[in-house]
């Protein structure tokens, strides 16, 4: 195992796309071998502590760092698990861009009922009823279903899912089928509208 953490080390003899080809093969055959999980998740450390820096070692949540880069490590050995045996050409930076993205969800203090999917405003409009605050200006949800009538649903959906619920384009568009460039346009365009 030294070996191969050796080979994935920036200052060895392989190139980068042939350290990533590594990491790869490392995540598809980790369901079949505990130490591949183990290497792959040791050889991503150095981009668990950039996560970390990066959500600012979970600042306002609470947890003192040591703990927050605990949850950060378990977070990242449950993506290897969830993902394992897949084949990802960019294994390395595609678990990282995860872990941010999870971590940075469970950061947040608004996600108390968060949707796992969701097509038009009206779906976050019937989840979102009875939890918000009854004066509009107080939260970013309620400025946002206060003028649905007026947004485009599209570009609502989209803020509502980036703003609130911390999203990613690229997650919203994988749940709702439209591109991720149409996404941040609509969802510019809302936040404009909203935030006047």
């Amino acid at each position: 195992m030294r070996d191969v953490l050796a080979l994935l080390e920036p200052a060895s003899p392989l190139s980068q796309q042939q350290r990533a080809r590594v990491a790869a093969d490392l995540l598809a055959l980790s369901p079949d071998d505990a130490l591949m999980t183990r290497a792959l998740l040791q050889t991503l450390l150095p981009g668990i502590i950039g996560v970390a820096r990066r959500l600012r070692w979970g600042q306002g949540s609470g947890d003192d760092p040591g703990c927050f880069l605990a949850d950060l490590i378990t977070a990242t050995y449950e993506l290897i698990v969830e993902w394992g045996g897949q084949d990802r050409p960019y294994a390395a930076p595609d678990l990282l861009n995860a872990l941010r993205c999870r971590m940075r969800r469970r950061l947040s203090p608004k996600n108390a009922y968060r949707t796992e999917s969701f097509d038009t405003l009206e779906q976050v409009d019937n989840q979102a009823t009875g939890i918000i605050d009854e004066d509009p200006t107080e939260s970013l949800e309620a400025r946002i279903l206060a003028a649905k009538d007026t947004l485009d649903p599209v570009g609502a959906a989209a803020f509502y899912g980036r703003e609130v619920l911390g999203m990613t384009y690229r997650e919203l568009a994988a749940q709702t089928g439209i591109s991720p460039k149409r996404l941040a346009a609509a969802s510019r365009e809302v936040a404009r509208r909203i935030c006047e």
